[in-house]
C-alpha cells in the first residue's frame, strides 16, 4: 500500500466513526428489555448490545432470560437498573455506548478499563511508530462490526530473514496493531518468503495491548521493534517445524487434520485427499488390527507432519473454492499454527509402513 492510498484509506475510515458517549453504570437506566433512557431520552438498543450492557453491570445471559420468562420485560428493567447502581458504588468502569443518530439506536458498545481512546490518536500513534522505528503501512482490515476497530499490518523497511532449513526462509519482523474504543494491541508476525504451497504465509502473535495512550505507554510500544519482541515465538516455531520435518504424523493426528477441515465446511472429497484418514484406517483394518480400540495415537499415517501441515495451508490460500477474502482461509492457517505447536504424537509407534 503507497502512502497516498493509506493516508485516503485512513481519512474515510476516521470519518466513517460514529458517535459515541461514555457512560457510568447508574447512567443505564433500562426502561425495557431492549430499551434505555439516557438524560431523558429513549433509546433502542440492539439485542446484541443489551448482552454486551448486561456483562458490564453483572447479569449473565442465563439470568437474563430466566428473569425475562418468568416476570417480562419489567422484571429485565428492574433487574438491569438495581445492579446498576449497586454496581457503580463497588465498581470503577465506564462502557463507550456507539449510536446511529439517522436510526437513534446503539449499535456498539466497548467497555473502557481506564479510557476512551479516539481513531484519531491512534492513527496518530501509529505514525510515530512508522517514523521512529522504519515500518510502512502494509494491509488493513475492519471488523463488520462497528465496535470491532480496525488492525494495521506494518512492513519493515528493512526486513529480517531467517532461514529455518533449505526454501524455508521466514521474513520475521513484521508489526501490527488492532485499535478498539478502549484498547490499543500490539503484536508481530512472520510471513514466509519462498511460497510454493502456502504454508505459514502469516503467522500472527500478540505482544502487548494498552488501555490508554498516555506517555509511558506511547513510549514502551514505540520501542517494541527494539525488544525481543520481535522474535518472541520464533524460536518454538522453528523447532517444532524441524521436528515435523523429519516425523511422520500420527493417525490421531490425520484424525484431528480431518475434524478440523469438517468444521471449516470443507467437502469430504477434499478433505479425504489432505488427510485420508478414513483410508489409512482401512488400510490397517485390511492388515488385522480391530477399529476398536485401536491406537491411533501411536500409529503411523505414512505422512509427514510437515507435509500434512503444508496440504492444509496450501488449500486455505490456494483454493478457488472460497472467496479471496473469505475469513475461513486465515483462520485455517492459524489452525495450522496451532496443530504444528501441540505436543507430538511421536512415541512407541506401530506401523504397517
Amino acid at each position: 500500500m503507497d502512502s497516498k492510498s493509506y493516508t485516503a484509506w485512513r481519512d474515510n475510515f476516521i470519518a466513517s466513526q460514529l458517535p459515541y458517549r461514555i457512560v457510568e453504570p447508574q447512567e443505564l437506566i433500562s426502561s425495557g428489555e431492549n430499551t434505555y433512557l439516557m438524560h431523558g431520552l429513549e433509546l433502542e438498543v440492539e439485542p446484541n448490545i443489551s448482552e454486551q450492557i448486561d456483562a458490564f453491570i453483572g447479569v449473565s445471559p442465563r439470568q437474563s432470560k430466566s428473569v425475562t420468562d418468568t416476570f417480562g420485560a419489567n422484571g429485565i428493567r428492574d433487574l438491569r437498573n438495581y445492579l446498576a447502581l449497586s454496581n457503580s458504588v463497588e465498581k470503577a468502569g465506564k462502557l463507550a455506548l456507539i449510536a446511529d443518530p439517522k436510526e437513534r439506536k446503539i449499535v456498539g458498545a466497548t467497555h473502557l478499563k481506564q479510557e476512551a481512546i479516539p481513531a484519531e490518536s491512534f492513527f496518530d500513534f501509529l505514525e510515530m511508530f512508522m517514523n521512529d522505528n522504519g515500518y510502512m503501512p502494509d494491509t488493513f482490515y475492519t471488523s463488520g462490526s462497528l465496535q470491532g476497530g480496525v488492525t494495521v499490518s506494518l512492513m519493515p523497511n528493512t526486513p529480517n530473514y531467517n532461514a529455518i532449513a533449505e526454501d524455508e526462509e521466514f521474513m520475521t519482523n513484521g508489526v501490527w496493531f488492532r485499535w478498539n474504543l478502549g484498547e490499543v494491541e500490539a503484536g508481530n508476525y512472520y510471513m514466509r518468503m519462498i511460497c510454493s504451497n502456502g504454508h505459514m504465509v502469516r503467522t500472527e502473535r500478540k505482544i502487548a495491548h494498552s488501555y490508554q495512550l498516555n506517555d509511558t505507554n506511547v513510549a514502551k510500544m514505540l520501542a517494541l521493534p527494539r525488544t525481543e519482541f520481535i522474535m518472541a515465538g520464533f524460536d518454538k516455531l522453528r523447532t517444532n517445524a524441524l521436528l515435523a520435518m523429519r516425523t511422520e504424523a500420527s493417525m490421531g493426528e490425520v484424525r484431528m487434520v480431518d475434524r478440523l477441515l469438517s468444521r471449516y465446511g470443507v467437502e469430504q472429497d477434499i478433505a479425504n485427499e489432505i488427510a485420508p484418514y478414513e483410508h489409512l484406517l482401512g488400510l490397517y483394518q485390511a492388515a488385522g488390527y480391530a477399529t476398536q480400540h485401536f491406537p491411533i495415537n501411536q500409529a503411523r499415517s505414512g505422512i509427514n507432519m510437515w507435509d500434512l501441515i503444508n496440504r492444509i495451508t496450501a488449500f486455505a490460500s490456494h483454493t478457488p473454492i472460497w472467496e479471496v477474502e473469505d475469513n475461513r482461509r486465515s483462520g485455517l492457517m492459524m489452525e495450522s499454527v496451532r496443530l504444528l505447536n501441540c505436543p507430538r504424537d511421536i512415541k512407541e509407534y506401530i506401523s504397517i509402513f
